[in-house]
C-alpha cells in the first residue's frame, strides 16, 4: 500500500523538524571551541569550554519539560498545532543565538542570555520529536510504521550532515578571526532556513485522523499525563521506555559532544 500525498507531507514535515533538531545540536558542538572565550572568557581554556557546554546541557535538561508541555497540548488541541508551534519556537531560538552580544559587549549578561535562549530552545525541542512521531504514526498504515519510524529518526542524522556542510562552508568563507568575529553568527542564522521549510510543509498537513476520531467519540482527556504515568494501562510501558531512553541519550550525547571535544 503506497502512501497518500497527505501522508507523505506528514512524514516529510516530521522529518524536517527532527533534522533541524540535529542541525542545531551539531552547530553548537562545532562552535564550542571557537566561541567559548566569547561568552565565558577565562585564562583557563578548559573552564571556558566546560562552561560553554553548560549552554548545551541546559537544552537537554529542558527537553523533558517541553515534551510534557507540548504532549499535553497536542492531546488537547491537536498534533498539527503543536508541531507548528514547536518548529516556530525552535527556529527562532536558533536564529536568536546568532544575535546575542558577547562578553566584551555586555559582560556577565552575555552568558546569562545565551543560557536563557538555550533553555527556551530546549522546551521547544522537547516537544518537536514527540509531536512529529505521534502524528506520523497515527496517520500512516500499520504496515508502514516501521519504515516511516526509521525514516523519521534518520532526520536527526541528516541534520548532522547539513550542519557539518554548513560549518565547512562558513569556515572557508570566514577563516580564523573572521569566524570568531561574526562567522559563527551566520552559522546560527542558517538554522532558520530548514525551520521555515518545515513550517511551510506543516501548514499544509492534515491533522491526525486518530486524534480527530478520539475527540469526536470520547472528547478531550483532562489529565493525559496522569493517565499515562499513574494509570494501569500504560504505566509499565511508560517506565520501561523512559529507562531505555535515559540510558540511550546518556551514551549518545556523551559520545557526540564531550568525547569529540576532549579528543580534539
Amino acid at each position: 500500500m503506497s502512501l497518500t500525498i497527505a501522508q507523505k507531507k506528514i512524514a516529510i514535515g516530521s522529518f524536517l523538524g527532527w533534522s533541524l533538531d540535529g542541525y542545531d545540536i551539531v552547530l553548537m558542538l562545532l562552535v564550542i571551541p571557537s566561541i567559548s572565550q566569547l561568552f565565558f572568557p577565562s585564562s583557563d581554556p578548559v573552564f571556558s569550554i566546560l562552561a560553554t557546554f553548560a549552554s548545551y546541557t541546559v537544552t537537554l535538561i529542558m527537553r523533558p519539560l517541553g515534551s510534557v508541555i507540548f504532549g499535553i497540548y497536542g492531546d488537547k488541541f491537536g498534533r498539527k498545532k503543536s508541531m507548528i508551534i514547536t518548529i516556530l519556537g525552535f527556529s527562532i531560538a536558533t536564529f536568536a543565538v546568532g544575535l546575542l552580544p558577547t562578553y566584551v559587549m555586555v559582560g556577565i549578561m552575555a552568558p546569562i542570555l545565551l543560557i536563557m535562549v538555550r533553555l527556551i530552545q530546549g522546551i521547544f525541542a522537547g516537544g518537536e520529536w514527540g509531536s512529529g512521531a505521534v502524528l506520523t504514526i497515527e496517520s500512516i498504515p500499520k504496515q508502514k510504521r516501521g519504515l516511516l519510524s526509521g525514516f523519521l529518526q534518520s532526520g536527526f542524522s541528516f541534520g548532522f550532515l547539513l550542519a557539518a556542510i554548513s560549518f565547512q562552508i562558513i569556515t572557508i568563507l570566514f577563516p580564523g578571526p573572521l569566524f570568531e568575529e561574526f562567522g559563527w553568527r551566520i552559522l546560527f542564522f542558517t538554522g532558520i532556513i530548514p525551520g521555515f521549510v518545515a513550517l511551510f510543509v506543516r501548514l499544509s498537513m492534515d491533522e491526525s485522523p486518530l486524534w480527530i476520531k478520539k475527540i469526536k467519540e470520547s472528547g478531550l482527556v483532562k489529565t493525559p499525563l496522569r493517565s499515562i504515568v499513574f494509570g494501569k494501562i500504560h504505566r509499565k510501558e511508560f517506565l520501561l521506555c523512559a529507562a531505555i531512553m535515559t540510558g540511550l541519550v546518556y551514551m549518545y550525547h556523551g559520545s557526540i559532544s564531550i568525547l569529540p571535544t576532549y579528543l580534539g
